[in-house]
């Protein structure tokens, strides 16, 4: 169907067949049944329905009749006498004539052939940019512009083209290339994509414990890590671009810390503003919402993700950057759900075979081969498939059942840690949020998958300390949740820090007052004129200022006395009174 929409719509069965490398026959008698084509004229007219259905059918734009309808009569006249057409007639008549002579695959190779040099390296750019072509300066039409250059002589290399019904205006700058010129300029030897025998796939009866088991595993992975991601972000929330989303860069980093895909994080982003867990306006952030989620259990936890994700707007693609919305929220929605019907009973291990047949069987549903992988990968994932078949989580997604009911029971949440002697902490499955919360404060993260290893370093306690933890708390939480008690290693260290902690303090300063005189220093520290200032003494002879250096010397002035400004390397300033002209 789209090799004969982009041969212009009104076919033989000759010529899909060799633009598609084999026999279209059969294939074309079953659209016929289906109403999808008719014959008319000796020929097979597409319905004009499928037109939206295939907006770039290979790839390529409209056909040239449909373009050419756009013409003033005059511009149809210089494409017709070009064509070697007759030129008297109604407006009708000549698009006609236009249109049937595109429908002649020789007669659009005769012309191409005929191209100058300049013309086909546009008009093959132009294929390869989608059949968009941009001009400047597009003028009043192909009459209008034939006559300038025929008196001044200039000449452009679309000229040719559009004069020839090759190219078509369609705003003022831009110009669509026929959709049989793109096919034609592709090459004789090119051949639409035609895959006609059903893909093979290594299909096998699934054991039901055996996907319940692996879903489950899945799944109690990925509520660890969006509660991982969510609580990172809302210690240090994720950057967004102006055009919307996050960043390559930010999602690369994200990824990396998370140990997982760029395309995990993606997902795991969408999910969460879905589910309206994050908020993503300006920073991702951590909502309200996603404070109670917390609290749920993890088939609870899991049941809002799986939700959120069928209502997802977008299907997944091979772009690298920003994800963009691309998809109505109802056929993404509608696409996800296929993808599992699709599967129904079967199991496989090899997900990209199946890719291939899901996309053989329904490629309007999916749109090609990666979006279906991407739907594979995500549902696998989010625990709807486990060992490579639909889960009872995604069976209850398809039945529109309870989905936390389906998954049943994934564990509790783990509430203590086995701190080794290493400088490690290993928590088994997902981690309470007051353990995780904890031990993020103490330690970093050093590994994710069915366990999570954090470790603590000078630094990490360090920070523990300085975000108002003391070693006293710090040990009695740590011994708390500790399984085999507090190793001495990491005694040693909390004290190690604490002693050290604090031993160095910095205070911020915009200025300060040093004299000699340290009477007056005194009595301008207890001026209670200066009281804005917030002078403190550092030494009998400094006093440190809060205010910046204009403003102090403003407010010593005010009060009577007689600073003199010096720089940082301590040299006087001179002051001149700064004389101002036109």
């Amino acid at each position: 169907m789209e090799t004969a929409l982009a041969l212009g719509g009104l076919v033989t069965e000759a010529e899909v067949s060799a633009l598609v490398g084999a026999d279209a026959t059969p294939n074309l008698q079953r659209a016929a049944d289906a109403g999808l084509v008719a014959r008319l004229r000796g020929r097979l007219a597409v319905n004009g329905v499928l037109r939206e259905v295939f907006a770039r059918p290979l790839g390529v734009g409209p056909s040239a009749g449909q373009l050419a309808a756009g013409l003033a009569a005059d511009d149809l006249k210089v494409v017709a006498r070009n064509l070697g057409l007759p030129t008297k007639g109604r407006k009708a008549d000549l698009l006609e004539a236009v249109a049937e002579f595109f429908l002649d695959a020789d007669n659009v190779h005769g012309l191409v052939k005929r191209l100058p040099a300049a013309t086909r390296t546009v008009l093959e750019e132009a294929d390869r940019d989608g059949g968009r072509i941009r001009r400047y300066g597009g003028g009043n039409g192909i009459a209008h512009r034939s006559r300038y250059q025929n008196r001044y002589r200039q000449v452009h290399p679309l000229d040719w083209a559009e004069e020839h019904g090759l190219v078509y205006r369609v705003t003022w700058e831009d110009y669509q290339l026929a959709g049989q010129v793109a096919l034609a300029v592709r090459g004789a030897d090119y051949r639409a994509p035609f895959q006609p025998q059903e893909p093979s796939v290594s299909w096998h009866t699934p054991d039901p414990g055996t996907v319940r088991r692996d879903a489950q595993a899945q799944s109690i992975a990925v509520v660890g890590l969006m509660s991982a991601l969510l609580d990172g972000a809302g210690r240090e929330p994720l950057a967004t671009v102006k055009a919307g989303g996050v960043g390559v860069r930010e999602l690369t980093r994200t990824a990396k810390a998370l140990g997982v895909t760029v395309a995990t994080v993606r997902l795991l982003l969408a999910v969460a503003h879905e589910a309206k867990l994050a908020d993503l306006d300006e920073r991702v952030i951590p909502t309200a919402a996603y404070d109670r989620w917390l609290k749920l259990g993890l088939h609870r936890r899991l049941a809002v993700m799986l939700t959120a994700w069928r209502e997802l707007d977008y299907l997944p693609s091979s772009q690298t950057g920003p994800w963009v919305p691309e998809h109505s929220r109802s056929w993404s929605g509608h696409a996800r759900l296929a993808v599992l019907r699709a599967l129904g009973d079967r199991a496989t291990t090899d997900l990209g075979q199946a890719a291939q047949w899901l996309w053989w069987r329904q490629p309007l549903t999916f749109g090609g081969t990666t979006t279906v992988r991407g739907m594979l990968d995500e549902a696998a994932t989010l625990g709807a498939l486990g060992a490579g078949a639909v889960s009872p989580a995604g069976r209850a997604l398809l039945a529109d059942q309870d989905i936390a009911t389906a998954v049943g029971d994934l564990g509790e949440v783990t509430r203590t840690a086995r701190l080794q002697t290493d400088l490690t902490a290993v928590v088994a499955g997902t981690p309470s949020p007051q353990l995780a919360e904890l031990l993020d404060a103490t330690a970093v993260v050093e590994s994710r998958g069915t366990a999570t290893t954090w470790r603590f370093s000078p630094a990490t306690v360090r920070g523990a300390y300085d975000a108002g933890w003391t070693e006293p708390r710090l040990t009695k939480a740590l011994t708390k949740i500790a399984e085999g008690g507090l190793p001495q290693s990491l005694a040693y260290l909390l004290a190690d820090v604490a002693r050290q902690h604090g031993s160095v303090r910095v205070a911020p300063v915009a200025s300060t007052l040093v004299s000699d005189d340290i009477a007056l220093l005194a009595q301008i520290c207890a001026d209670k004129r200066l009281d804005k200032l917030n002078l403190r003494l550092l030494a009998p002879t400094v006093l440190a200022s809060q205010a910046t250096t204009a403003d102090t010397m403003a407010a010593l002035r005010k009060a009577g006395y007689a600073p003199r400004q010096q720089n940082a390397d301590g040299r006087d300033i001179v002051e001149k009174t700064r004389r101002h002209r036109a």
